[in-house]
């Protein structure tokens, strides 16, 4: 009831005549912003999300955490967004595989250490920040032990301000995808029920 709410209240325009204000919900409106609201679900399914025929096979990547940062999706490549979740953890926690495959990357980046595993169908993911004893090109299993949770240099700008956190991202072919979708973990959105447009007359001493 609050998305309807905040359509209706969209939808108020104010007319200012003669020291008086009428108020007036027009319906050409709301059938617009309603549109607006399918377009949005409906281009949602375009954004950077597998297709619904690969296969959901992604472990989480650690025991007992929850998601404190989401991921969002960025508009390019280079423009602001998060491309990736963020796992509560402690440090020294152990970080596991959550499919098969090999090592892709395993060392500094910058100022943290960084894992990074290739899976199938070119799906990469990437641990930071992780110190792990494994090496490019091994071969682990899903589930299998790929390092612990450690603490980044001076200079490193962790994702969460108040507890350590793992950074847990999925790329195919460089672009970055929702881990959450791979880990069964993502909400499925959720479409707002169709409103009659109608127009109502709202008096002043109403709108009060």
């Amino acid at each position: 009831m609050a998305s309807l709410s905040t359509i209706r209240l969209a939808a108020l325009t104010t007319r200012a005549c003669w020291g008086q204000i009428g108020i007036v919900i027009e319906p050409q409106r709301i059938a617009l912003l309603q549109l607006g609201s399918f377009l949005v679900v409906a281009l949602s399914w375009q954004v950077s999300y597998p297709s619904t025929a690969a296969e959901q096979a992604f472990d989480k990547p650690v025991m007992d955490s929850a998601v404190v940062n989401h991921y969002r999706q960025s508009e390019t490549p280079y423009s602001a967004g998060h491309r990736g979740v963020d796992y509560q953890v402690e440090l020294g926690q152990e970080v596991f595989a959550p499919a098969s495959g090999n090592v892709h990357f395993v060392g500094e980046v910058v100022d943290r250490q960084l894992i990074s595993l290739a899976h199938y169908d070119q799906l990469i993911t990437a641990f930071e920040p992780v110190c792990s004893e494994l090496s490019e090109g091994e071969f682990v299993s899903r589930g299998q032990l790929i390092g612990q949770v450690c603490e980044g240099q001076p200079s490193y700008q962790a994702h969460c301000e108040n507890h350590p956190c793992l950074h847990f991202s999925v790329r195919k072919n460089g672009e970055y995808l929702s881990p959450l979708w791979f880990t069964n973990e993502l909400e499925a959105s959720r479409l707002l029920p169709w409103i009659e447009p109608e127009e109502i007359e709202v008096t002043p001493s109403d709108a009060l």
